[in-house]
């Protein structure tokens, strides 16, 4: 069958792209025209959308992709990066292996000239897609990642280790208090605990605080703030489709505050968010790589959540760009 490939947001019918990710036993809010449109008003990054159709106009496949960089100049051009969260949607009901193909080798194709590499950062399982990202030369990165069903608030919570259910409970009984308001207080107050530690400890991007404040207000975001004695101590930020939480960005002043817990009760407060909208999982959104060490896996794997493997899939499509910007990369982290 012949398929009709398309790159022009204009002339994408938006209905029922929203319709194929509903319905797609691979859909993500991260491919939804709800993300595409946050995107586009966000600084230092582009997205970009990729269908196919078929000859009757019945949409197959959908791909959005984010190409993100920092500041100008030669900064911005040796950090392009293209990065499609949550994995391509496809129909359920075609010709699957054949779809993904050639939509993946269009993409491909229409990105060599945006940036110096493509990563997809899988949310769901795409093993039988491996063949055809290994024939369009991706390298497969084993990324892991826990969920949990949010079937039952006690059961999920009974789940936990014995530790982090004291934790929960001595803040609780500390005075911690949970905030959902997307205040300015509480993005700016949560932002900046997650500014300190991606200098601190992550070095690595990360978006400006706009990003931050505009994923709050965002239809499927949110930002969850702890307050205890009238300061945020931690928290962060979410978004979420009709059945899933993701939990994005987040962290707290463990440190400064040891009897509090704020890493622990906001992870914990992203999950009761689940459970008060109805959806049926939360999230975690990555454990890193199989087999290495990794402080997050540990901590997170104290929730009782169900360790996956999705994986990411990698290439470079400038490799003489992207050896430079991976020299760059690790100089800043040792700073």
């Amino acid at each position: 069958m012949a398929y009709i490939f398309e790159c022009n947001y204009s002339k994408i019918n938006k209905n029922s792209w929203s319709d194929l990710v509903k319905e797609s036993n691979i859909g993500s809010i991260y491919q939804t025209p709800e993300m595409y449109k946050f995107w586009e008003n966000q600084k230092e990054c582009t997205p970009y959308i990729y269908t196919l159709n078929t000859t009757n106009n019945e949409l197959v496949a959908v791909c959005l992709v984010v190409v993100q960089y920092n500041g100008s100049g030669l900064k911005k051009h040796f950090s392009r990066r293209a990065i499609i969260y949550g994995g391509p949607v496809l129909t359920n009901n075609c010709d699957k292996q054949v779809v993904f193909n050639e939509l993946i080798t269009k993409v491909v194709k229409n990105l060599k000239s945006k940036a110096i590499y493509c990563e997809f950062r899988l949310s769901n399982n795409y093993c039988d897609f491996k063949p055809v990202f290994e024939e369009n030369n991706f390298k497969y990165l084993p990324y892991q990642n826990f969920k949990i069903k949010l079937k039952d608030e006690e059961e999920v919570f009974g789940a936990f280790t014995s530790e982090k259910r004291r934790q929960i409970r001595r803040s609780f009984r500390e005075g911690v208090e949970i905030s959902y308001k997307n205040s300015d207080e509480n993005i700016l107050g949560v932002y900046n605990i997650i500014h300190q530690i991606y200098n601190d400890k992550v070095k690595k991007p990360l978006p400006k605080y706009e990003f931050f404040k505009n994923l709050a207000q965002f239809s499927n975001g949110n930002v969850v703030a702890l307050i205890y004695e009238g300061k945020v101590i931690g928290g962060g930020f979410l978004v979420f489709d009709n059945h899933t939480v993701y939990d994005w960005y987040r962290g707290g002043l463990d440190r400064d505050y040891k009897h509090q817990y704020p890493s622990t009760v906001a992870a914990w407060a992203v999950m009761k968010y689940g459970f008060e909208n109805k959806l049926t999982t939360f999230d975690f959104m990555g454990a890193g790589i199989k087999g290495e060490d990794y402080g997050v896996r540990k901590f997170k794997a104290q929730f009782g959540g169900e360790l996956v493997e999705h994986g990411r899939y990698m290439r470079e499509l400038n490799p003489i760009l992207y050896k430079i910007a991976m020299f760059g990369l690790s100089i800043l982290q040792k700073l």
